[in-house]
């Protein structure tokens, strides 16, 4: 069974097992960072086990951006991801904006949350978030 929980704690070394395929993961001191400056985290396990994440920041009245959404791939195709947006969207209820960034391979998804593509700008940087040396 799935327990979620929103605003639960995730201990930075529990995101060790996530961002696996990722181009460039983020450093443990980024993930600590991502953690300590999220608005809003919402968290699913099973037997205790943090099995996905959602994460968002917001100006707490208008604006809501959900900044990651992650999901074991051994628990991918289950209903975890949808549950986390649904409980993320109805946290937001009332808000103006709710955004978010995602790959096109992964916009059906979201369009069936009631998502629609919009027009937008970013620029990505793979040497982020890097440990120093």
């Amino acid at each position: 069974m799935i327990e979620y929980e929103i605003n639960g704690r995730i201990i930075t070394n529990e995101l060790d097992t996530f961002f696996q395929n990722w181009k460039s993961p983020p450093s443990t001191e980024t993930r600590s960072k991502l953690l300590t400056g999220s608005y809003l985290v919402i968290t699913a396990r099973e037997n205790g086990k943090l099995v996905g994440f959602l994460t968002t920041i917001s100006d707490r009245v208008m604006h809501a951006f959900i900044t990651l959404l992650e999901v074991l791939e051994s628990h991918q195709r289950k209903g975890i991801g949808r549950r986390l947006m649904e409980l993320a969207i109805s946290n937001f209820k009332g808000y103006y904006d709710i955004v978010l960034i995602t790959d096109p391979d992964k916009g059906g998804f979201y369009k069936k949350l009631g998502f629609r593509e919009i027009y937008g700008m970013h620029v990505r940087d793979y040497t982020y978030g890097r440990d120093k040396k």
